[in-house]
């Protein structure tokens, strides 16, 4: 693993990284603790993390309204 992973200090590359991998598998505590840290002074980020977020809660909604158009009626 690379030293800058370890530091105290993300970098936006790594908090990107981190945001995503987020989506697929649970993170960390020290993981979320950095990339909350990094979100606190970094606005770019910060965006990025919200962008991500609204995709996410979009394609949830997209699956939920498909899961149930795709139902079929309940036989009588």
């Amino acid at each position: 693993m690379e030293s800058n992973l370890m530091g105290l200090k993300p970098t936006c590359k790594e908090v990107h990284r981190l945001t995503s991998e987020g989506l697929d598998r649970d993170l960390t505590l020290i993981e979320r603790l950095r990339v909350r840290m990094h979100l606190a002074v970094c606005k770019a980020c910060t965006n990025f993390t919200n962008q991500m977020d609204l995709i996410r809660r979009a394609m949830h909604q997209m699956r939920a309204a498909d899961d149930l158009d795709n139902k079929e009626p309940d036989p009588k």
